[in-house]
């Protein structure tokens, strides 16, 4: 599993902190409560997964921002592609942005506590890979939802094209979004396509953060193969008092050996 040093934390995170002051006018109202926002919730974002299971996207400490930043990048890209292929972009850039940022943040948690807990199912996470699971404690609310819970609670305006953007970003995957992107009445049809942009975006942002952990995964498992094989050569061979080889296991090797294997097979917990 992936692993963030403190020092890439901070720096992921300052990068976060950047995106908002570079995106809000200085001294506006919003630029300034999102960052009261951002500071109250530091200590639980900073460190905050962006999944429970290895085989999603980005489920280790400091997932969320890195993951964020990931989207953030990806859909300022995609609203360029989808300009250049001729669609018409009636949101601001500000908006988009806006969007990216907070899409998952009620993966956060709410205002106490956090949404994400470690698994202390040991079956579950050996077998299933859930590192994370949802905590219970906190009301059973939808990520979207929440969002904008957490939002609302620091004074933060959003504006329709946001609302619906954080609300639809996981597209077609949410059935609660069917009311909203699978309707046969033209009428009916978004007005603007920001929430398909961020959905775009999101899914191929989590995209490539499977296939980084896939490959990531695999070069584990090869250098845990070559390990293995190590052990299976520790024995070395001497001669009897007639010169006849004999088997046997060197000490030093042996306990060199034992220490790697409890390090690969031994208890997790």
């Amino acid at each position: 599993m992936k692993q963030l040093s403190e020092a890439q934390l901070q720096e992921n995170w300052d990068k976060l902190i950047q995106v908002i002051k570079d995106t809000f006018e200085d001294g506006s109202e919003r630029r300034e409560k999102l960052l009261k926002m951002y500071h109250d919730l530091e200590d639980r974002m900073i460190m905050a997964p962006a999944s429970g299971k290895e085989e999603f996207h980005y489920c280790h400490v400091g997932g969320y921002v890195e993951h964020v930043l990931h989207v953030v990048d990806t859909a300022r890209k995609m609203s360029d592609t989808y300009e250049a292929a001729g669609g018409h972009k009636n949101w601001t850039d500000e908006e988009l942005v806006f969007s990216a940022l907070h899409h998952d943040l009620g993966k956060v948690g709410d205002l106490n506590d956090e949404y994400y807990v470690p698994q202390d199912n040991d079956w579950r996470r050996k077998t299933l890979g859930e590192v994370y699971t949802s905590n219970t404690d906190i009301p059973n609310m939808r990520v979207p939802d929440r969002a904008l819970f957490l939002l609302q609670h620091f004074g933060v305006k959003v504006s329709l094209n946001e609302t619906l953007a954080i609300k639809l970003a996981d597209g077609l995957y949410d059935e609660a979004n069917t009311y909203y992107m699978k309707v046969f009445d033209s009428k009916r049809s978004l007005k603007n396509h920001l929430p398909f942009i961020l959905h775009w975006a999101d899914h191929m942002a989590t995209t490539v953060e499977y296939d980084e952990w896939k490959r990531g995964d695999e070069d584990e498992k090869e250098e845990m193969e070559s390990r293995v094989e190590n052990i299976k050569n520790v024995t070395v061979t001497k001669q009897d008092q007639n010169g006849v080889p004999q088997e046997h296991k060197d000490p030093v090797l042996e306990n060199k050996h034992k220490d790697l294997f409890d390090e690969l097979f031994g208890d997790k917990s």
